[in-house]
C-alpha cells in the first residue's frame, strides 16, 4: 500500500458508537461496545450525503484516532488559529 497525508475540513460532534449505529438504523453488533468514545465525521466536500439531515457523507471515528489525526481551528479577529484538543 502506498502512504497519504490528507487536508480537509470537517465537521464533527462527540458521538458514541452505539448512538452512532442508533442515528444510521443499524443493530449493534454483539462484539462491539456501544458506549466507546468517538466522534460523528461530516465531510462536507463530498458530493453525495449517505445520512438524511446532513449535506456532506457522514462516517464515525473512535475518539482516541480522530484526537490523532484531526485539530480544531477557531476564527479570532478573521485569522484561523490550529490548536489541539
Amino acid at each position: 500500500m502506498k502512504t497519504y497525508i490528507v487536508l480537509k475540513l470537517i465537521k464533527a460532534k462527540p458521538m458514541t458508537r452505539g448512538d452512532y449505529n442508533t442515528l444510521r438504523g443499524w443493530q449493534l453488533p454483539k462484539d462491539e461496545d456501544g458506549s466507546d468514545e468517538g466522534y460523528l465525521v461530516e465531510y462536507t466536500d463530498s458530493p453525495s450525503a449517505n445520512v438524511k439531515g446532513y449535506l456532506g457523507y457522514v462516517s464515525w471515528s473512535p475518539k482516541y484516532v480522530f484526537d490523532e489525526a484531526y485539530r480544531p481551528i477557531e476564527t479570532h479577529d478573521g485569522h484561523l488559529k490550529f490548536g489541539k484538543i
